[in-house]
């Protein structure tokens, strides 16, 4: 049963549609058709790796990113890159001080929390050194930008990676240098000697000489996350962190990247360095520059199973959902001082309606519904048969109750991808995509 919100809202509606493509089947042609716009997709489970690349950006998924299902056996996940030379409507700017490098990256899926981190590289060609560049990450929650921190950098490609458990919207800037968060930012690393390991750095504190900087952050800084450089699913280097100048404490966690059997095991005492001296890079000659400040391990501690929990702990994984030739997936995020619930419907041939009311039937299934939960909520549905009956569809998003509430919806077709951001007030609805299988 929905539960009903007393509230009265003048409703409201902006949106953006950004439409993606890769190579597409022929089971289910497409009207219109999806080809020949800009971006791809590439479907990973828990025990595969690889790089999904697409202008130049990487996303990079190792075995055991994707969680597993409840029983235990593997996940699929259908990731997905696009990218935009402009900010979609609706977004606010970049903060002042900062200069857009490239274009946009829309990273899906989003709302979703990884069982471990995702590498993403941005490129930054077009720039003579790293210094200064800085990622931002726009904050559903907070509805505004904030900076993730750099874990990598491709001194080949001369790209900037992040390390990030969640994905969604992204750019890559170059700060004007006045900013006091991106003036002396320093460097630290935890150099591991056990080969077909990766190990991770999670932020548990942090005491900066600056407090100011970490409302620049997504968090405060606490729980960001960095892991060492990957190549063919392993370490290949240390692993590495951009951060404030202060004094950090880590939770040090590592896991296998070979076997089937994937695990994380955090060490149970926090490890902890002071980093008094900013980076200075000499163009993109070398990875390091002038110094990063070793981490070591203190005494007292033990290895146990597990990811990192308590303060800047890992949040616990989404279990994958239902994926096919057709996956339309709409995401949002409740909090304190707004909470909807929205409602994903898919209308087609045969008087067909998906939604919470009628969850499935034989070639289609709604697999999540409305989260009462605070944070991410998502509604799924996906198709049960490679080929679709053929008719008009339309995918449409409501507000059934609640405060107004930005959305994105993503539906993937044959492979091809749109997404739809927006706003809906309560007992608003728009449609997101219209499709035609002849």
């Amino acid at each position: 049963m929905k539960k009903i919100y007393r509230i009265l809202i003048i409703p409201v509606i902006f949106f953006s549609v950004l439409t993606l493509s890769c190579t597409k089947t022929e089971d289910n042609p497409v009207i219109p058709p999806t080809t020949g716009s800009n971006g791809t997709t590439g479907t990973y489970t828990s025990t595969t790796n690889g790089s999904l690349d697409y202008d130049e950006f990487s996303l990079v998924v190792r075995s055991g990113d994707v969680p597993t299902l409840t029983g235990g056996g593997a996940g699929t996940v259908i990731f997905s890159l696009n990218t935009s030379s402009t900010i979609e409507s609706g977004y606010p700017s970049i903060p002042a001080g900062y200069t857009v490098i490239g274009k946009y990256l829309k990273a899906g899926p989003e709302s979703f929390t990884f069982n471990s981190p995702i590498r993403i590289y941005f490129p930054a060609a077009s720039q003579s050194t790293p210094q200064n560049l800085t990622v931002f990450y726009y904050s559903p929650s907070l509805q505004t930008w904030k900076i993730i921190p750099t874990s990598a950098l491709d001194t080949v490609k001369k790209r900037i990676g992040i390390d990030v458990l969640t994905l969604g919207y992204f750019v890559l800037t170059k700060s004007s240098g006045g900013d006091r968060a991106i003036v002396g930012p320093g460097g630290c690393f935890y150099d591991h000697l056990e080969v077909w390991t990766n190990y991770y750095l999670t932020v548990r504190s942090i005491v900066p000489q600056d407090p100011a900087v970490l409302s620049m952050y997504a968090d405060g800084f606490v729980g960001r996350t960095f892991s060492g450089p990957i190549f063919l699913g392993c370490p290949i280097g240390t692993t590495k962190a951009i951060v404030p100048l202060g004094t950090i404490e880590f939770w040090l966690s590592y896991s296998n990247c070979q076997g089937p059997n994937f695990s994380v095991y955090t060490y149970t005492a926090p490890v902890s360095v002071t980093v008094t001296n900013p980076l200075i890079f000499n163009g993109w000659s070398t990875y390091d520059a002038v110094v990063y400040v070793p981490i070591g391990i203190p005494s007292g501690g033990t290895w146990v199973q597990g990811r990192p929990t308590g303060t800047g702990g890992w949040a616990p994984p989404t279990v994958p959902y239902g994926s096919g030739v057709f996956q339309a997936t709409l995401t949002w995020t409740n909090s304190t001082s707004a909470t909807a619930d929205m409602d994903l419907h898919l209308y087609g041939p045969n008087n067909l309606h998906i939604y919470y009311g009628n969850r499935s039937n034989s070639d289609f299934s709604l697999d999540r519904d409305w989260q009462s939960t605070q944070g991410n909520a998502t509604e799924n549905i996906y198709s049960l048969r490679n080929v679709m009956p053929s008719g008009d569809y339309t995918v449409k998003v409501k507000n059934y109750a609640g405060a107004t509430m930005s959305f994105n919806t993503r539906v993937i077709l044959n492979g091809a991808v749109s997404n739809f951001s927006g706003s809906l007030a309560n007992n608003v609805e728009t449609t997101v995509k219209t499709f035609t299988i002849p």
